[in-house]
């Protein structure tokens, strides 16, 4: 017994996948984490070496990743919140807060780095 999907496979028929803003940017968000993550590690932390063993470094990283959790959590609520009020025109929303989120997580640990490296 041949499904619907196939009966429209060969026909020529596309239906149009409705846009998941809010799963799109969750995802977003998650790697965007991970990559600021291992930024703050291979960039910043170098920069912050101490003479003597601190653990003060360390802490300073997992505060700097930790700041950072509330905005992104809120910015995921935001979009599950216009997602679920079905306004229309978000795709030119979505992608302007798409790149001002990988433009941070790009950017503040690079100017971290930069300003580890200026002031020792």
């Amino acid at each position: 017994m041949a499904s619907r999907a196939d009966d429209h496979a060969g026909s020529g028929f596309h239906v149009r996948e409705t846009a998941n803003y809010a799963k799109k940017m969750s995802t977003h968000i998650a790697y965007a984490l991970v990559v600021y993550t291992l930024l703050l590690i291979f960039e910043v932390s170098p920069q912050m070496v101490s003479k003597d063993m601190s653990i003060l470094p360390y802490f300073v990283l997992v505060a700097l990743v930790a700041a950072v959790i509330v905005p992104c959590r809120n910015l995921e609520r935001r979009w599950q919140a216009i997602e679920a009020g079905g306004s229309e025109d978000r795709g030119r929303q979505f992608t302007r807060e798409v790149v001002l989120l990988w433009l941070a997580a790009i950017g503040l640990p690079t100017l971290l780095m930069a300003i580890f490296w200026i002031i020792p």
